[in-house]
């Protein structure tokens, strides 16, 4: 597949999970060829990623590895996904960060950025599912048989802090952005049947690795050191889950 051309699956991928009649075809390639003018360094498939990213659902799966190498060139990239051209589960090494002070924090702080990506990589899987899942629209979230009222108002109120600071971009189109791991579970826990079992199968399993994971992830967030088992679990919990989401996702792909 030629770097200057968007594969026949990625393309329909998107054009499916787009609100209906939202974006006609012509102008969703327009769109992602304006993000490979940006970026010219990466493939035209790694541009459809980012496309769809900003629009709230992932087709990371279907990128090939020359596809997901080439994110490390996207401009102001943040993405872990990009920067180890990996997903799901799989992270390679942080470089060390070596002050030029002294500092007693420095080797805490290097412990801590090493499972980060695990906790990135569990997150954004979740919510990843959750899009797929229950789609990219806000007519599910509203609805308060399936995402409980507490949750859609600290959405909201994450929401209006951050829009304090006008100069920072928003964390996306949708409520979900601004809810974390706890929430995203609670989510996941609530739609049960018929829309997450078949996923992640045994939802009292789910429940002990998101409980195990949710305090060390609010560690790492707030800048608390972590143990050696702390950081062994978080790893273990985000393989498990993010396992259990590729087999599934592969298993769909058969039909």
């Amino acid at each position: 597949m030629p770097r200057d051309v968007v594969s026949d699956q990625i393309f329909k991928r998107i054009m499916a999970r787009l609100p209906p009649k939202s974006m006609r075809p012509e102008s969703v390639r327009i769109a992602i060829h304006r993000i490979h003018e940006k970026n010219p360094s990466i493939t035209m498939n790694a541009a459809a990623y980012q496309f769809a990213k900003r629009k709230g659902f992932s087709v990371f799966r279907y990128l090939s590895q020359d596809d997901k190498l080439s994110l490390q060139h996207l401009k102001s990239a943040t993405n872990t996904e990009a920067i180890s051209g990996k997903g799901r589960g799989r992270t390679g090494g942080v470089r060390e960060f070596k002050p030029d002070f002294e500092t007693l924090f420095a080797k805490e702080a290097n412990e801590n950025a090493n499972i980060y990506p695990h906790i990135y990589i569990l997150e954004n899987t979740l919510r990843d599912v959750i899009f797929e899942r229950l789609g990219s629209l806000t007519d599910w979230w509203i609805n308060k048989k399936m995402v409980y009222e507490e949750i859609q108002n600290y959405a909201e109120r994450i929401k209006q802090a951050e829009q304090k600071h006008p100069w920072m971009k928003d964390r996306g189109d949708h409520p979900l952005y601004y809810v974390g791991l706890y929430e995203l579970f609670r989510i996941i826990e609530k739609n049960w049947n018929p829309h997450f079992r078949a996923v992640f199968r045994d939802l009292e399993l789910l429940r002990s690795w998101i409980k195990e994971s949710v305090p060390i992830r609010n560690y790492v967030a707030h800048n608390v050191k972590t143990r050696d088992l702390e950081k062994s679990l978080i790893k273990k919990n985000t393989d498990y889950i993010c396992r259990l989401v590729e087999k599934w996702r592969k298993k769909n792909e058969k039909f």
